[in-house]
């Protein structure tokens, strides 16, 4: 016969266990306890980050003083932590203790790409007999350099909006654990440490911007196409009430009909410029920990000016087809 695993309703610490022997009450301590020895299983949380995080190697430190201070409070059987630094080009380098990783050649041109820490614990809870196996990895994502790798990766054509999707998550937490109130601790530390970093402050109107980007190219050419016929109807009277020839009629057709088309492929050519510089625009978000991070982040800032001198320039070309659909009349 099978057993019959319920919670009880007297309250949150206590599960009633139903088996051959009868109905028994246990705490959830030992039950989660058995259940991970027999099962040797064990529960995942995972929570991202989208924050425009400025991590340097102080804020890194930071963070895994917190991780050990939050050990400090649990009776520690067994403990190790790594340390992977992930550069361009798959290029890796691991550390089996953050001392190892203090003395991290802050001099390597290659930028950092992301930064794991990985902390296992043996955690021996009161009441208990057997220690508790907890595996906490925290991942730190540099948005320019992965930005900098979907450049050189990426075609031209499929670029723009992809960079949004690829380079969201700045930071992700993942814990599994075998007691979740422990697991609980580690999530709020972390979420502690994300408030205290430095960040870049995010710009909604160009959230906003990004999210209705895709109509541009239709409100260009609707635009443009509505301005035309205005001005062509502005011009007709004026044709009609002088003595018109028919050379002069199929003159002003040709001129309206033609520069109709021309004028809307233009519009849709500049708005769809625009669109894809406004989508290429991202916050800035970095790891600064060797040479070739501040060179990536220095470069960044030169690029995002050239995003906003395309704009511009956009902008311009579409006022000034515009002022061109205005003045055809002075072509017939």
């Amino acid at each position: 016969m099978g057993e019959l695993i319920e919670h009880a309703d007297e309250g949150e610490n206590v599960v009633r266990v139903n088996g051959e022997r009868g109905e028994s009450m246990v705490s959830l301590k030992v039950y989660q306890d058995v259940y991970h020895q027999v099962t040797g299983r064990t529960e995942e949380i995972r929570k991202r980050y989208s924050e425009n995080l400025l991590v340097s190697f102080n804020e890194i430190q930071q963070l895994h003083h917190k991780m050990r201070q939050l050990c400090d409070v649990h009776e520690i059987v067994a403990s190790n932590e790594i340390v992977t630094v992930f550069h361009e080009k798959e290029r890796k380098e691991q550390f089996t203790s953050f001392e190892r990783f203090h003395a991290y050649n802050s001099n390597t041109a290659s930028p950092t790409v992301s930064v794991v820490l990985k902390y296992n614990f043996s955690i021996l809870l009161p009441g208990l007999t057997r220690p508790q196996e907890y595996a906490v990895t925290i991942r730190l994502s540099s948005r320019v350099a992965i930005m900098r790798q979907l450049q050189e990766e990426t075609p031209l054509f499929i670029r723009g909006r992809i960079y949004g999707f690829m380079t969201g998550h700045t930071a992700e937490v993942k814990v599994e654990y075998a007691d979740y109130v422990i697991a609980r601790a580690f999530l709020e530390a972390f979420d502690e440490w994300i408030k205290g970093c430095y960040k870049s402050p995010e710009r909604k109107s160009a959230r906003w911007l990004q999210r209705h980007s895709h109509t541009l190219p239709q409100i260009g050419r609707v635009s443009i196409g509505i301005a035309t016929i205005y001005f062509a109807l502005s011009a007709l009277p004026s044709l009609i009430v002088g003595k018109t020839t028919t050379e002069e009629l199929l003159r002003f057709a040709i001129v309206f009909v033609g520069g109709f088309h021309i004028l809307m492929w233009l519009a849709w050519s500049t708005f769809k410029t625009l669109e894809e510089t406004i989508d290429s625009y991202t916050e800035i978000s970095y790891l600064d920990l060797n040479r070739g991070d501040k060179n990536l982040i220095e470069e960044f800032w030169r690029s995002n000016w050239r995003v906003y001198v395309k704009a511009g320039l956009s902008i311009f070309g579409a006022l000034l087809i515009g002022v061109v659909s205005n003045k055809l009349s002075s072509f017939v």
